[in-house]
């Protein structure tokens, strides 16, 4: 392996003999198996100061000397072989080990590792050749760069000497997921992604849909928080999709078509009279412009009166009586503040997207006090409002948009029969065509199999955490932007605050340890102590009229 030495004048190359550890047996296209001495392998495992890693471990990176440099693989599998099966019982001698390609690198002398690494592979190795441990400068190299387009998030298994880099562009601009089981770390490994994101450009434009109140804490130096109390999406911002959902709901009533043919409309007839600037041939009942609940009550009079199948009558009543129920309900005055129209969609966008940014580029929108019953439209609402302006913006005052859904599984289900109906069918949009306009989708989720398909296919960068569930694991692996088997054998065993990475954010597959953030960057509401709070006695109960209060007032 090459070496720089420090001089004060040009680097000296020195080389560094690597290890040998073993030889190829066997060679196809998408692995490769080695014979090892078993001796050989115990010395590597012994020797801390050597500044080559130990291979003889799952997940250790080995690499095999080809005619163009060395191809790097990691190990899947070690079997016991030996020659005489008489001798099967006795000390083990030799180790079949299994590899899974990562890449291929050439000598870079000039270079700050020596080493130039480059994913897929051009020259495979041939039975015979030798199989060498890796240095840390061959890590370096394949994960440890540090520029404006990537970002630290912890070390490189196994020795955690290495930094991992993530590669910023490719991470986001092809989307990304986090996925493990409850109690890894997911939370927190979203918080350390945004927080390095934002420390190399502080200018973002970062939205997350947070579900249970936890971002808030983390986000209070850089971000702005958005709740029932301050969130403000006027209805007419909704699409006719939406409108449904709001209005008449998921009902296999009889007279269902006859209501949503009675509410398009009315809310087409309420456009056209808003839009006073516009053509009435370019309004469509999608089109975002503010009308008056009062016109929609007055349209619904007006046309009773003219009935002339007294039939219709009751869907007409029941359209009205839901909006006047709207209307009323303080549940839901973010969204129905009155009867009066304002057309506030530009302070709208500014808020939520961070126009301009302020020193706050990320918008953490606590969605937890929200209706359950227009949660999904909620949903739908700020992820359309995300994708229909990036795909409006033109010139160079375009910005990508990051879009965080935790929780996935609620607001992207993979089954087709839910409630989630119009949220899942923005989401998906977004995971399918945003990033044609700057628009980055990251998807949080403890059961992947329950999350669509559709969209998480689309992630091309996974971050796996420990998953002890057989159908999360082959779900994962079907999704997985690189069907690696060692790599994924791994998942049961991960350690909390480890995570698998795969896919187009780093060059080649990698187990790294993330880092662990500050108290004050991390996310609220962690596991509660029971051995601590149940050893304590509450003296003063005034805390229950307060928690009465906030409950009923649905704010904290």
């Amino acid at each position: 392996m090459l070496k720089n030495k420090t001089s004060d004048k040009k680097p000296e190359i020195v080389l560094e003999m690597p290890k040998e550890i073993g030889s190829v047996t066997l060679v196809n296209g998408n692995d490769t198996v080695v014979l090892c001495d078993i001796n050989d392998l115990k010395k590597t495992l012994g020797m801390d100061d050597s500044p080559l890693l130990p291979a003889g471990q799952i997940g250790a990176i080995v690499k095999i000397k080809v005619n163009k440099g060395f191809v790097y693989a990691t190990v899947r599998e070690l079997v016991r072989h030996d020659v005489r099966i008489e001798d099967s019982t006795g000390p083990v001698k030799h180790i079949m080990m299994y590899l899974d390609y990562l890449g291929q690198g050439v000598r870079a002398p000039y270079t700050p590792t020596g080493v130039s690494f480059d994913r897929g592979i051009t020259d495979f190795p041939v039975p015979g050749q030798l199989v060498y441990e890796v240095s840390y400068d061959d890590l370096e190299a394949i994960f440890g760069d540090n520029d404006i387009n990537h970002f630290h998030i912890g070390t490189v298994f196994p020795q955690h000497m290495t930094p991992a880099s993530i590669k910023t562009d490719s991470m986001l601009g092809k989307h990304f997921a986090i996925l493990g089981s409850t109690g890894t770390g997911k939370s927190c490994t979203v918080a350390l992604l945004i927080h390095r994101i934002v420390e190399r450009m502080p200018k973002g434009h970062i939205i997350i849909l947070d579900p249970h109140n936890e971002y808030a804490a983390a986000f209070k130096d850089c971000g702005k928080h958005f709740d029932i109390s301050n969130l403000r999406l006027p209805y007419w911002m909704m699409n006719f999709e939406e409108h449904i959902e709001m209005f008449i709901g998921r009902t296999d009533s009889a007279d269902r078509e006859v209501e949503v043919d009675i509410l398009r409309r009315c809310i087409y007839a309420a456009r056209v009279d808003a839009a006073t600037n516009l053509q009435s041939e370019k309004i469509t009942v999608n089109s975002p412009i503010p009308y008056k609940l009062s016109f929609i009550l007055e349209f619904l009079d007006n046309s009773m009166g003219k009935l002339e199948n007294p039939e219709s009558l009751t869907s007409f009543m029941r359209v009205r009586a839901k909006v006047e129920e709207l209307r009323r309900d303080v549940r839901f005055s973010f969204m129905f503040s009155g009867m009066l129209a304002h057309d506030n969609l530009k302070e709208v966008i500014k808020n939520l997207l961070r126009f301009p940014v302020d020193d706050k580029p990320v918008s953490t929108i606590d969605l937890s006090g929200v209706p359950s019953e227009i949660v999904n439209v909620v949903v739908s609402m700020i992820s359309r409002l995300v994708f229909d302006f990036a795909v409006w913006t033109k010139g160079d005052n375009s910005r990508p948009i990051l879009l965080v859904c935790e929780e996935a599984h609620r607001y992207v289900p993979n089954s087709e029969n839910t409630v989630f109906v119009s949220a899942r069918k923005s989401i998906e949009r977004i995971a399918k065509e945003g990033r044609k306009y700057g628009v980055s989708l990251g998807l949080v989720s403890q059961r992947p199999a329950d999350v669509s398909e559709s969209a998480l296919s689309q992630c091309g960068t996974i971050f796996a955490m420990r998953m002890n569930n057989e159908r999360d694991q082959s779900f994962v692996e079907h999704v997985m932007p690189e069907g690696s088997k060692g790599t994924l054998a791994a998942l049961s065993s991960l350690q909390n605050r480890e995570a698998l990475v795969v896919g187009e954010g780093v060059r080649a597959p990698v187990r790294v340890l993330l880092d662990k953030l500050d108290e004050n960057k991390r996310p609220a509401g962690g596991n509660p102590s029971y051995s601590e709070d149940w050893q304590k006695e509450i003296e003063d109960d005034s805390f229950i009229v307060d928690t009465i209060e906030n409950w009923r007032n649905q704010g904290r």
